[in-house]
């Protein structure tokens, strides 16, 4: 890469040609924070900066609240402007992706890949604001996974955990009378059937309620499997959860 200065958030800037998993020879910018390596389009340009601005003190944020130190390897992050350029960024294939997918992390790549509005020809302020939580929730999957590397924990506390922390909780849309069981989600395995059964949503939900049970060191002792769940729960867990996060949202 060859710098060409520095843009006005004091990230290195440049351009370089892009030759290996996108498999096109086209230019694209790239910037760089302390952790992090963004190359996008220049139509891409302002979604970048903005999700450039939240992404790194947000990555820092959570390594301390994971109790770890932010790792000296820094991770690449394509901002994809299409659907195609993020199934080849992903490795997800055509058969398998569903409409909702438009952000992931490879932890072992160190790659993030995030659909940019234009993909989905949404340039909206509140569907921006949305991938940019989409993308803090995939900066929480890397940092979390050095707890517990490749989902060990279940699927649906880790992605619990990036719900909450991602701030993606949305208990205005949960029901307090039909609402999936904490043992049918932590039984899921399939990210597509998780997200059918409403396992984000809920996900969210009871881990907020987890960590407010057991304050953050204790849940990652959980997060890293050295206490047993079951046997912190009790029947009422999930409607306390809702009705727990269903008061915080009143409370603002």
């Amino acid at each position: 890469m060859k710098a060409e200065g520095v843009d006005l958030l004091g990230t290195a800037v440049g351009h370089m040609k892009e030759k290996d998993f996108m498999g096109m020879d086209r230019e694209w910018i790239q910037r760089e924070t302390e952790n992090f390596h963004v190359f996008y389009r220049e139509a891409d340009r302002d979604f970048a900066g903005a999700l450039i601005e939240r992404i790194e003190a947000f990555y820092q944020d959570i390594c301390r609240r994971a109790y770890l130190e932010p790792e000296e390897d820094g991770y690449d992050l394509y901002v994809c402007g299409t659907v195609e350029e993020f199934l080849r960024g992903t490795g997800y294939a055509k058969e398998y992706y569903q409409d909702w997918m438009v952000g992931n992390a490879d932890s072992v790549r160190r790659r993030l890949c995030i659909l940019a509005p234009r993909g989905k020809g949404d340039l909206s302020q509140e569907y921006q604001e949305y991938l940019i939580k989409v993308m803090l929730h995939e900066v929480t999957h890397i940092v979390f996974n050095r707890i517990c590397p490749g989902n060990r924990c279940g699927l649906w506390l880790s992605e619990g955990t990036a719900v909450c922390l991602a701030g993606q909780l949305d208990p205005e849309h949960a029901s307090d009378r039909d609402y999936p069981r904490l043992a049918d989600l932590a039984g899921e395995t399939d990210p597509v059937a998780f997200a059918d059964k409403g396992g984000y949503t809920y996900g969210g939900i009871y881990v907020r309620y987890l960590m407010e049970l057991l304050g953050m060191e204790r849940f990652l002792s959980v997060y890293r499997g050295e206490c047993r769940l079951e046997e912190l729960l009790e029947n009422s867990f999930e409607s306390r959860a809702i009705a727990f996060c269903k008061e915080l949202q009143v409370r603002g």
